[in-house]
């Protein structure tokens, strides 16, 4: 029999009943027999997954084909032996490998260090580079923006992989290495350390320096992060590390909850806490941070516990109480119910109660039972608890329109809602088909202003078109809030109020939808699918839209001409579903008996709100 190659990968044929299995690989021509401590579970291929070759296989099995490791193509079937069959060439799955084919548009990317050149060449971009995806052909190909580039950068997704995103709000600085910031200094230093106040479609990072009232921008290339932590966080044990972490918790186990007492260098920390004595260090990477604990919390012993650390002392597992002290190491002092004195006990046996006070505003969560009328979604008003003698029993009594009784539960089926006001505008929900209490001659386009709200939550609402007032369930409804700022990442286009833009129209005109890339000092930087550079604006001569998202369902716009790039098979009664979303607003849809996905401006289509066989059976709330 030929050697089994370590690394190969198999199916399993069969579990005889010595538990030794069976195996089929496809170089050998009869299963492999082996023991189960042999071999190890990896995750399957699958029909549709994209794959390329592996850096590290000089020589595929089965050849090349004609192919190279820029290759990229889709498994189109899988044999019984684990025989890959993608459109690009017949291989096995040892030579073949995930080319990080979850990625989307908007993630951050990077060359692979296995890469010794892109697909179509390095330009300007080095490993160090860090990008955004903004574009996905159904080749394998695809467009990064990098902030130092006007241009997409275009390569292969086998030449580049996930880099973990900038958020706003984080600390960062230049690294040490860099002599020369892709965006230069701007007047700071190596010394400079700033918090990310926004990040532009491009990955730049605009930074907030202490005393500078400009923004400093910096390539998400040149940056390093520097701890989350502060002295005062509570933290816990990353559940991902192993059984040792870079520094030893003394086998104290990983739900313990431990204090920042002070901050090391080079990503090091100082933790404190009430389950040993002394401190001790370990590195940012190998912790979380956990909700602390404070004065007036609510607390329950932690579901599964044995018995707390410092013994039960009267209480019991069902007992519930109030923070009454924390200590600097994280041990609090419980009043409990019916437990005299304060209770002493580690963070790590309680955890947080949520309760909620009469006249809270409270939805069902989407796995509560339904209850008469009531569904996930459902929308009510809190008229008190419930208590067992002189102690809270856990429940809350919620009154939901609609219903005589009021709804008695535990506050985990609940989740706090912002309340509704006597003078807010609200409308519709556009996925309510058939509004509870009717629609009372109006439509989703309909905008009323609260007149009156019931004790239970029902609205009362006023509009111009309405002699009477119209009465809706708060589930149903959404406020319309006043004109929002247009953020980086929003969908916009020109106001009908603006006759001619400051900076003039360009390519672009009313019907134009594009996406917000960059602003700054009150302008706007709009990228548009048919622009090859963004396009300038003043930030208040557009105004949002609704962003178009894989899934919708979308129709040609009637009266339209000529789509931007052809009509191709398509005529005005065609009807598709958005698969991929370009960073510059452009749409790849996939219409109903057509192979080829058709590549359209999102000007050009229209959601398509006809509803289906089952949305139209199905009244309930939307998710």
């Amino acid at each position: 029999m030929e050697s089994i190659t370590p690394g190969s990968v198999g199916v399993v044929y069969s579990i005889r009943p010595d538990s030794s299995l069976l195996l089929g690989l496809c170089y050998l021509s009869n299963p492999w027999l082996c023991e189960p401590e042999e071999v190890e579970h990896v995750d399957p291929f699958k029909i549709g997954h994209q794959v390329c070759v592996k850096r590290s296989i000089a020589e595929p099995r089965y050849g090349w084909g004609g192919e190279t490791h820029h290759s990229v193509g889709k498994i189109i079937d899988i044999e019984s032996d684990a025989i890959l069959c993608p459109d690009i060439c017949r291989a096995n799955p040892r030579s073949s490998s995930y080319v990080c084919l979850c990625l989307q548009v908007g993630d951050w990317v990077r060359v692979k260090a296995t890469v010794p050149s892109p697909k179509y060449g390095w330009e300007d971009v080095t490993r160090s580079s860090i990008g955004v995806v903004h574009s996905l052909e159904e080749d394998g190909d695809m467009g990064v923006a990098f902030c130092f580039r006007s241009k997409l950068f275009l390569c292969s997704v086998a030449d580049v992989e996930k880099a973990q995103p900038f958020e706003v709000g984080e600390k960062v600085h230049v690294l040490p290495s860099i002599t020369e910031p892709r965006l230069g200094w701007s007047n700071e230093t190596a010394a400079t350390i700033g918090a990310i106040s926004r990040i532009d479609m491009d990955g730049t990072l605009n930074v907030k320096v202490s005393g500078r009232n400009s923004l400093w921008k910096v390539a998400p290339g040149d940056a390093e992060r520097l701890s989350a932590f502060e002295v005062g966080d509570w933290v816990r044990l990353k559940p991902s590390v192993g059984s040792r972490p870079t520094y030893d918790w003394n086998s104290v186990g990983k739900i313990s909850i431990a204090v920042v007492h002070s901050i090391q260098d080079s990503g090091y920390l100082e933790l404190a806490g009430c389950f040993r004595k002394g401190k001790w260090l370990t590195h940012n990477t190998d912790i979380d941070k956990v909700q602390p604990f404070k004065i007036g919390h609510h607390v329950r012993f932690r579901a599964g516990i044995s018995e707390p650390k410092w013994g039960w002392r009267d209480a019991k597992p069902d007992s519930r109480g109030i923070i009454a002290g924390v200590h600097a190491d994280g041990e609090v002092r419980v009043a409990i119910f019916g437990v005299p004195g304060l209770w002493r006990g580690d963070p790590a046996d309680l955890e947080i109660e949520q309760v909620f006070e009469v006249g809270d505003w409270v939805r069902l969560k989407n796995d509560a039972d339904d209850w008469k009328s009531l569904k996930p979604g459902s929308i009510g008003v809190v008229h008190g608890i419930g208590y067992e003698d002189d102690a809270w029993d856990g429940t809350i009594h919620v009154a939901f329109c609609g219903e005589q009784e009021r709804w008695i539960g535990f506050s985990s089926q609940l989740e706090g809602v912002s309340r509704f006001v006597v003078g807010q505008r609200v409308r519709i929900r556009g996925c309510i088909r058939q509004p509870r209490f009717g629609w009372s001659n109006h439509n989703h386009s309909s905008i009323g202003t609260i007149s009156s709200i019931d004790a239970d939550g029902k609205l009362r609402i006023h509009t111009p078109a309405g002699s009477r007032a119209w009465l809706i369930d708060p589930a149903e409804v959404e406020k319309v809030e006043e004109e929002e700022e247009v953020c980086i990442g929003d969908w916009v286009k020109v106001k009908e109020s603006v006759v001619t833009p400051t900076y003039q129209w360009g390519d672009v005109n009313h019907n134009s939808i594009g996406v917000a890339h960059r602003a700054g000092d009150g302008e706007l930087w709009v990228s548009f699918c048919f622009c090859e550079r963004l396009w300038l604006c003043k930030g208040w001569e557009v105004e949002k839209i609704r962003p178009f998202r894989q899934g919708d369902r979308v129709r040609i716009r009637p009266g339209l001409v000529a789509p931007r790039w052809g009509w191709g098979m398509e005529t005005y009664a065609s009807k598709g579903e958005v698969i991929g979303v370009d960073a510059n607003g452009k749409l790849r849809i996939k219409f109903r008996w057509r192979d080829r996905l058709w590549v359209g401006d999102p000007a050009d289509v229209i959601l398509d709100d006809t509803p289906s066989p089952t949305e139209a059976s199905n009244g309930g709330f939307c998710s």
